[in-house]
């Protein structure tokens, strides 16, 4: 049987090798996670300070209520789009493929359709093959809530209702960096 000095000595030497590989331990057996990495989509700014987001209430193309507190306990990228807005066309069908990825992974794509006809979004919408939950803001409300004074613009939510970061302009929502950041998110790196 070892003696208690020849433990410490042991358990000191590992501490050592895991410094010198660059590991820590976690402290007090607490399970150690790492912040999101909101730059590895050019476009997305973490939110300086995590504050609740404005609710939305919205109707669906089809008539339905829509709220953003329908989302609870998911992380939530929310965009607001047009069809008229080519960066917009440009970029909806890779957020469809990220949407599929992680749908089962409380994740869910809320896309608000901002000073469009119903008709003209019920269009694209079938063009585009879109199967994530999508807003009409006719008169552009909520997205002037949101400071969404050009389009396409991009909020991640967090799933108590938090922002976390906000992007304007187009980006690659399918590309490896933006894959990398949600399923962080949804892992549970904030």
């Amino acid at each position: 049987m070892m003696k208690t000095p020849l433990l410490k000595l042991f358990f000191a030497l590992c501490l050592v090798q895991l410094s010198i590989l660059g590991l820590k331990l976690p402290a007090d057996g607490a399970e150690t996670k790492t912040k999101a990495d909101y730059k590895a989509v050019p476009i997305l700014q973490p939110m300086k300070e995590v504050a609740p987001t404005p609710e939305i209430n919205l109707t669906t193309p089809d008539g339905k209520k829509i709220s953003l507190r329908d989302f609870r306990g998911k992380i939530v990228m929310l965009n607001f789009w047009a069809t008229w807005c080519t960066p917009c066309r440009e970029e909806m069908p890779a957020m469809e493929k990220l949407y599929q990825e992680f749908k089962d992974r409380n994740f869910v794509i809320l896309a608000v359709a901002v000073k469009d006809r119903k008709q003209d979004a019920i269009d694209f919408v079938k063009e585009l093959k879109l199967t994530y939950p999508i807003a009409l803001d006719p008169e552009a409300k909520v997205g002037q809530e949101y400071g969404a004074w050009g389009l396409p613009a991009t909020y991640i939510i967090g799933p108590k209702g938090e922002g976390l970061a906000r992007g304007w302009g187009p980006a690659e929502w399918y590309g490896t960096g933006a894959r990398k950041l949600i399923k962080d998110l949804v892992d549970g790196k904030r």
